[in-house]
C-alpha cells in the first residue's frame, strides 16, 4: 500500500500489483474500499497489466474528508489527479458498481482514459433504483425480502463501522446469483475499511441523481460493458442501454452471476476482460506466435 498525494493536497491510498498497462480500478459502494476488488482481480497482472487499486476519496485508508464535499464528478476528477501524480502516459479505467458510475462520469466529462471497463454499472439513477425495487419484490427466498429492503433503507442513517458491516452483510444475498460456497467464502473474507459517513451521505442524496443515457453517444473511447445476466442492482437492461448508446462498445454478459460477477464466475469474467484488452491492443496476445528474424 502507498499514499499518493494529489495536486489538491488530498492523499489517496493505492495498492499496485503487476507491471504493464496501467489499469486504475474503482471500487463499489460508496463507503467501501479496494478490498471489494482485491485480490480478486490480481490474476490480470499475469496478462501484462499494472493493477492500480484505489481507495476513493474519503474511503478506505484514504484521507477522510467532509462527505458533503464528495460527488461523482469529484471522484472522476480524482482519476485525472491520480494519473498525473503517478505520471501515467496512458491508462484504462475500470469501475465496478458505484465505481462503474464514476467511470462513466469520467468518460462523459473528461474522456482522458484510453479505454473504459464498465462492470455492473448504470447510466440512470432513477432506473437503477426502480430496478432495485423490482428485484427485491421478486427475490427468492421470499423470506429474505424484508431483510434486504431494510438494509437499503438503513444506509442513510449509518454512523458506525459495526452498523455498516451489518447492513452490508444483510444486503449481500441480493448481489449474488446463489448463496453457495462462493458466497460463503466471500462473506468470510471481509478486510474492508468502511466509511459509514460516506455511504450515509450518498444514500441520503440519491447517489447524485445522474441521468446520462441521452449523453452517452458522445463517448468516443473504447468501452467494455460487462454484467451478470441476473444482476438485480445494475441490471442487464442497464448494461444493454449503455452498450446501445456508446458507439463501438462491446457487451459481455456473464451467465450464472448477479452483481458480484468476478467473484461468482471469475473464469468467464476475466476471460472477457483479457480478450477485450488484447482486441483493443492494450496488451499483447499471449497466444500470438513469437516474432522470427
Amino acid at each position: 500500500m502507498a499514499e499518493v498525494r494529489l495536486d489538491d493536497g488530498t492523499a489517496l491510498n493505492v495498492v499496485e500489483v503487476g507491471s504493464g498497462l496501467p489499469l486504475i480500478l474503482l471500487h463499489g459502494g460508496p463507503g467501501l474500499d479496494h478490498h471489494e476488488l482485491h485480490p480478486w482481480h490480481d490474476g490480470l497482472a499475469g496478462a501484462g497489466v499494472r493493477l492500480i487499486y484505489v481507495d476513493m476519496r474519503g474511503q478506505g485508508l484514504s484521507e477522510r474528508v467532509d462527505p458533503a464535499t464528495l460527488s461523482i464528478s469529484g471522484f472522476a476528477q480524482d482519476v485525472d489527479r491520480l494519473a498525473r501524480a503517478l505520471e501515467l502516459d496512458r491508462y484504462v479505467l475500470y469501475g465496478h458498481s458505484f465505481g462503474a458510475i464514476v467511470a462513466l462520469c469520467h468518460a462523459l466529462e473528461r474522456g482522458s482514459a484510453d479505454g473504459y471497463i464498465i462492470s455492473s454499472g448504470a447510466a440512470s439513477s432513477e432506473s437503477l433504483m426502480a430496478d432495485v425495487e423490482r428485484g427485491i419484490e421478486t427475490f427468492e427466498p421470499a423470506s429474505m425480502r424484508d431483510q434486504i429492503r431494510q438494509s437499503w433503507a438503513a444506509e442513510a442513517g449509518l454512523t458506525t463501522v459495526a452498523e455498516t458491516r451489518e447492513v452490508v452483510a444483510a444486503q449481500m444475498p441480493f448481489h449474488f446469483w446463489e448463496m453457495g460456497d462462493t458466497y460463503r467464502t466471500f462473506m468470510e473474507r471481509d478486510d474492508t475499511v468502511y466509511a459509514p459517513e460516506v455511504l450515509a451521505h450518498f444514500a441520503s442524496n440519491g447517489y447524485g441523481e445522474f441521468e446520462w443515457v441521452d449523453h452517452l453517444r458522445w463517448v468516443s473511447k473504447p468501452m467494455l460493458v460487462i454484467t451478470g445476466r441476473h444482476d438485480r442492482t445494475c441490471t442487464l437492461e442497464r448494461a444493454e442501454e449503455i452498450h446501445r448508446e456508446v458507439a463501438g462498445s462491446e457487451l459481455a454478459v456473464i451467465e450464472k452471476a448477479a452483481h458480484m460477477t468476478f467473484v461468482e464466475q471469475p473464469g468467464p469474467y476475466f476471460q472477457a476482460l483479457r480478450r477485450w484488452l488484447v482486441a483493443r491492443g492494450f496488451v499483447a496476445d499471449p497466444n500470438a506466435p513469437a516474432a522470427t528474424n
